[in-house]
């Protein structure tokens, strides 16, 4: 019954690639044609420029990050640990909606210049957005967290001996870094690397809103352009074709971690002393926290309180037969507890049967599961709107397609940090509990559940963070009536009627937040579980 279980869940998982491959080498050849001459070129070059450029920005930025707050005497360390691991609560679009703001032409920081520097409109020196800097810049400031924090894991979990016989050595502390540290770290770095260039193929609305063209923007334009979605689903292929060696080097690196760290080695360390340098470092950091963080944060606030003081007569508009932020709040956290209580509950079935029955069909079952990772959101829900357009026409549109597409763009999320769950029970315990009798369905419940719990409540909680920032899936699936806190965001910025779209941001970062903190104070940790889901 279990690999039953596990087959129908990695096929199911597996369906949305398979019909975006075939439906994609169903098309024309006039077609792939104009697609290729027409679009593709400056397609590939804008997405390589942006997935490069965000990739050296956010390795720069964690990597510092991680070894200032694990390896250094940085004045409170504990409290950059959580705020520099926030910025993952925030969605990318929000960013870009906030910068938005504050630095276009009638923006806030134009206004302030003119009322207190005396400069007259269009004068103001303001950098662009609407470029591949800015794109770099947004995207980067809420996604080096996944570079961060692996990072910071690993740091802690090398073998310490290998620092202290180069520092006996003589080496300098840098030299210990460069060549002893940073090698050791190397597999996880790259693996929070990799995760962030899936990020940046994946994104759609930061793009969307800075008006960067990219593959999911292409896709985007010719599902709602156009009668025909073929020429969707040709896109679609290519990006999965750029996502998936991205996909595979996760996975080689992830090995290649589990092999150069320990987990056993805890001794304490003596931290490096920065000297003068300590306070500049403190200076970066609180630069980095205030543009990732801060500044949004303070956008958010001043236009929900500006909408809610000072209505225009755009608010009173978007007022009308609005059932109140506090509905799609609800909505929002309806959907992602269970898109995540059931695709944690889903990717049980393979997870367990690939780790305590582990073979070729078990394995590759795992690897089936796992296939929607490559595909971003915009594809997935691309992918079940033709399937049940064509063959489940009565689904479409409700609540319970929404809900199925969710899970299923969670389940590599779930499968990954769970796994680490399940490996963390010794099979002595199950077997221990089957030699006095007891089940495999009891076996399961009163031991492996209750010791892989702390690593599952983990695993849920990135997943629920996940579903709650999921943008493209909503819009493309969901049902009449049914906003989310995404939708409401986008649907009111896309108007430009930003105090609309301010308070439903500013929930929806506080939801997500309230999620993280239990998280980073659990005995696991955020840092733990986001290397585990590497």
């Amino acid at each position: 019954m279990l690999a039953l279980f596990a087959l129908a869940v990695s096929l199911i998982a597996v369906v949305p690639l398979f019909y975006i491959v075939f439906r994609a080498l169903s098309v024309d050849l006039a077609t792939w044609q104009r697609l290729w001459v027409g679009q593709m070129p400056d397609l590939l070059v804008q997405s390589a420029a942006l997935l490069v450029g965000t990739i050296a920005f956010t390795l720069v930025v964690g990597i510092a990050a991680a070894w200032l707050v694990g390896r250094t005497d940085l004045p409170g360390r504990g409290v950059w640990r959580v705020l520099l691991a926030l910025p993952l609560a925030i969605p990318g679009y929000v960013a870009a909606i906030c910068y938005i703001i504050l630095l276009r032409r009638g923006g806030v920081i134009e206004r302030l210049a003119i009322d207190l520097g005396g400069f007259a409109r269009g004068e103001v020196p303001l950098p662009p957005l609407y470029n591949l800097g800015g794109a770099i810049l947004i995207i980067g400031l809420v996604s080096y967290p996944y570079i961060y924090l692996p990072t910071a894991a690993a740091l802690r979990a090398v073998d310490r001996s290998l620092e202290e016989a180069a520092r006996m050595s003589g080496r300098s502390a840098w030299n210990t870094f460069r060549q002893v540290t940073l090698p050791l770290v190397l597999p996880a770095v790259a693996g929070g690397a990799l995760l962030v260039g899936l990020y940046v193929l994946s994104d759609f609305g930061t793009v969307a809103m800075l008006r960067y063209r990219t593959f999911t923007t292409a896709i985007y334009n010719q599902f709602s352009g156009q009668i025909d979605r073929s020429g969707a689903a040709i896109l679609s292929l290519v990006l999965v074709a750029l996502a998936l060696p991205l996909l595979f080097g996760e996975g080689w690196f992830s090995r290649r971690q589990r092999r150069l760290t320990s987990d056993t080695v805890w001794r304490p360390r003596q931290l490096i002393r920065l000297g003068h340098w300590q306070w500049p470092a403190v200076a970066v950091l609180t630069l980095m926290v205030l543009f990732a963080l801060g500044f949004p944060l303070l956008v958010l606030g001043g236009l929900s309180l500006q909408g809610w003081l000072f209505p225009s007569e755009a608010d009173r508009i978007w007022d009308i037969n609005n059932e109140g932020i506090l509905t799609f709040g609800l909505n929002s956290l309806l959907l992602s507890a269970t898109a995540a209580t059931l695709a944690t509950i889903f990717a049980m079935a393979p997870l367990y049967l690939a780790v305590r029955f582990p073979s070729r069909f078990s394995t590759t079952l795992l690897i089936l599961s796992r296939s929607p990772f490559a595909l971003p959101g915009i594809i997935i829900g691309l992918a079940f709107v033709l399937l049940l357009n064509r063959w489940v026409p009565i689904l479409y549109g409700t609540i319970f397609a929404l809900v199925f597409a969710f899970i299923f763009r969670l389940l590599p999320q779930s499968l990954s940090t769970g796994e680490s769950a399940l490996r963390s029970v010794a099979p002595s315990l199950e077997q221990a509990a089957r030699t006095m009798g007891a089940s495999p369905a009891r076996t399961f419940w009163r031991v492996t559940l209750p010791v892989a719990a702390p690593g599952i409540a983990a695993s849920w909680a990135l997943v629920f963070i996940t579903a709650m920032k999921e943008l493209p899936t909503a819009i493309l699936l969901r049902p009449p009536g049914f906003d989310t806190l995404p939708v409401r965001i986008w649907a009111a910025a896309s108007e430009s009627v930003h105090t609309q779209a301010a308070p439903p941001a500013f929930l929806l970062i506080l939801l997500t937040t309230l999620t993280l903190l239990p998280l980073m104070h659990s005995r696991l940790g955020i840092d733990r579980a986001m290397q585990d889901n590497i």
